[in-house]
């Protein structure tokens, strides 16, 4: 029995450790090497990435993400001192004469149709880019259940209708009142949204939910310039 214990303790450090020391994980690869660099790859700050011609890698760090272009040999732990030095704009708001994007990877862009992680359904909340006048939507379920959403003119969010409850693994359809224009977007319920870069990327891929992923890696990325 104590020979076991010990051995059960041995495993639980091990891992503890390697979650350590994996600080950056891969998040978009294309190229020659993209087998060897699979999206949610994680790697230690001390490993090598060496990238062909036409290769090209995005990493994430827990503070920024960065782009790495091949041929060349590169640094899993270049990306946290690149990172470090433009920490102050990690998350930074957009400049103004950006065009508008979602300020949360948690937020619907209703715009936009694929798969959404949620942690916690009863609190889902609805994006628009365009605030300049009223909108409304109507949200239509698989059972045929149907809501709709209403935004006064200036507001950016709206909460996801209470009779409507958000459930895992169903699609919902959304349509514009006027113009018709039509986006689907399914969920997947997560137990929790990681306080952290790393863990929110891993988490939004290893479910498909590739909006919210483009998402935080445009603002992690911005943290980097």
């Amino acid at each position: 029995m104590r020979a076991k214990l010990m051995l059960l303790g041995a495993v639980a450090v091990a891992l503890s450790s390697t979650a350590a020391v994996a600080s950056v994980v891969v998040v978009r690869s294309l190229g020659p090497s993209a087998k060897a660099y699979p999206p949610g790859k994680t790697l230690p700050e001390s490993a090598k990435i060496t990238l062909q011609g036409g290769d090209v890698v995005t990493v994430l760090s827990p503070s920024a993400a960065q782009t790495l272009r091949g041929p060349g040999n590169f640094t899993a732990g270049e990306v946290n001192l690149a990172s470090a030095a433009a920490k102050r704009g990690r998350f930074g708001a957009l400049r103004t004469a950006e065009v508008a994007k979602n300020p949360s990877i948690w937020d619907i862009d209703v715009t936009q149709s694929g798969k959404v992680c949620v942690a916690e359904p009863t609190k889902v909340k609805l994006w628009r880019a365009d605030t300049a006048g009223e909108a409304k939507i109507s949200i239509r379920s698989a059972d045929g259940k149907a809501e709709e959403v209403k935004w006064a003119a200036g507001k950016a969010i709206a909460a996801w209708p209470n009779a409507l409850p958000v459930k895992n693994s169903v699609e919902y359809q959304i349509e514009w009142d006027g113009s018709g224009e039509k986006s689907k977007v399914t969920f997947v319920t997560v137990q929790k949204s990681p306080a952290d870069l790393v863990g929110a990327a891993q988490l939004l891929i290893e479910n498909g939910c590739e909006n919210q992923l483009d998402l935080l890696v445009d603002s992690a990325s911005k943290a980097g310039k």
